[in-house]
């Protein structure tokens, strides 16, 4: 199906979702043309494919007719090159959503997350104690969803690895919009480096989604 949401984000990034309703076989036939990127062929085969051709397809999309080529560097991290013209570029998936955020001038950091109960049963593998104070209790699966959601999204921006989630990300206390969208604030403390992001959040259906990058970093 066309694409969910296509938006232009504050500093000009570009954020886009995909509805996945096709098969492998239709998702597939849409990067046949103008499409690069290594090892394709073995993506193609394993169990997530779906996802892995969903999140293609959106940068197809968002891109028509010129010449995409994706690549990752030794620490698995995404760069795009659309006409030869380098981006910064995060990717994620999760239930039937898949999405992307683009950057010519940031480093982006996208997630989505499906919401599940059994988060509860890990929250202080990734929670601290002042994130547990304000939503460590059990009914408070979406918050908890949100905060895990947040530091995948901060550890894409990061994107040097070597990261605690517990440890060296840190949510700021918020709570929930009536209309399940809006901000709060993460921090990233590892060594010597700190940095305080502002995170874009919305629930849609199920799926939890965050976003920041570099523009929404304050000093």
């Amino acid at each position: 199906m066309p694409l969910h949401t296509h938006m232009i984000c504050p500093g000009n990034l570009q954020l886009a979702l995909w509805s996945i309703q096709e098969n492998h076989e239709e998702l597939q036939l849409k990067l046949r043309e103008n499409y690069q990127e290594l090892d394709m062929e073995k993506r193609i085969t394993q169990a997530n494919a779906l996802h892995y051709l969903a999140s293609r397809c959106i940068i197809k999309d968002v891109f028509p007719n010129q010449s995409i080529l994706l690549r990752k560097n030794e620490l698995n991290q995404p760069s795009l090159s659309v006409n030869q013209n380098p981006l910064n570029i995060s990717i994620t998936h999760a239930a039937n959503m898949a999405g992307i955020l683009v950057s010519e001038s940031y480093l982006p950091g996208l997630d989505l997350e499906k919401i599940d109960p059994r988060i509860g049963r890990v929250k202080h593998k990734f929670m601290n104690q002042q994130e547990m104070d304000f939503a460590g209790h059990e009914n408070q699966i979406n918050l908890q969803t949100l905060i895990w959601s947040a530091k995948e999204s901060l550890y894409k921006v990061y994107g040097k690895k070597e990261l605690d989630f517990k440890e060296h990300l840190h949510i700021l206390s918020f709570g929930l919009n009536p209309n399940n969208r809006g901000y709060f604030y993460g921090q990233i403390k590892k060594d010597s480096f700190q940095q305080k992001l502002k995170i874009h959040y919305q629930i849609i259906e199920n799926i939890v989604l965050t976003y920041t990058s570099t523009y929404d970093a304050e000093n």
